[in-house]
Order: structure tokens, then C-alpha cells, then sequence
């Protein structure tokens, strides 16, 4: 078993526009904070566009939960991941693991 030791958040997405027609979107906690076990995948420099953007890939490891999808979003140590896969272990009902990679950061 891993050791769950790590506090994260699961955030749902919801947009609304402004009274201008712009979308703007909100990050809407689904719990209460939650326990994790957490594990760093990989990491790497791409450069694109004249600047330099990090990309990093990191697995975080649940409680089994069945309300998690790859529409929600993570934060971690104030860090913002897309969920981009939901692994359910062989349909075992005992831990969820979550594939992420970091957010862009948006302005």
C-alpha cells in the first residue's frame, strides 16, 4: 500500500460568460481536501515559440471515488494538473489513480 501523505484538491470546471461575451472559469471543489499518495513521472524543457514551457507528467494515487473524470482538474501545493487519465485498477474498488500533467499557467 502507498502512503497516502500528500493533501490535494479536486476542483470541477464550470464557465460563465461576462457581461462582455467572455468566458471566464471557475474552479469549484467537489470535497473537501482528500488524502494522496503522490509521484513524479516525468518532466521536461519544450521550446516553442521563443520561451521555454515545462511539461510535467505526475501520477496521484486515491481513495476509490466514482465521481472523478478526466473533466475535472487537481491542485496540489497551490499547482493546478488536467486529469488526463482515470485508472481504476482492474475495476477493484479500493484506490483510483490519476495521470496528470501541469496546467498552463493562463492569464
Amino acid at each position: 500500500m502507498k502512503l497516502k501523505d500528500k493533501k490535494i484538491e479536486i476542483l470541477a470546471v464550470t464557465h460563465t460568460q461576462d457581461p462582455d461575451g467572455y468566458s471566464i472559469e471557475t474552479l469549484t471543489p467537489i470535497s473537501p481536501p482528500m488524502w494522496a499518495y503522490f509521484r513524479q513521472l516525468s518532466g521536461k524543457e519544450v521550446y516553442a515559440a521563443m520561451s521555454v514551457q515545462a511539461v510535467e507528467e505526475v501520477q496521484f494515487v486515491i481513495n476509490w471515488r466514482d465521481d472523478i473524470t478526466t473533466a475535472h482538474v487537481l491542485r496540489y501545493n497551490g499547482v493546478l494538473y488536467d486529469i488526463t487519465r482515470v485508472d481504476v485498477f482492474e475495476g477493484y474498488k479500493t484506490d483510483l489513480t490519476l495521470y496528470c500533467s501541469r496546467r498552463a499557467r493562463r492569464s
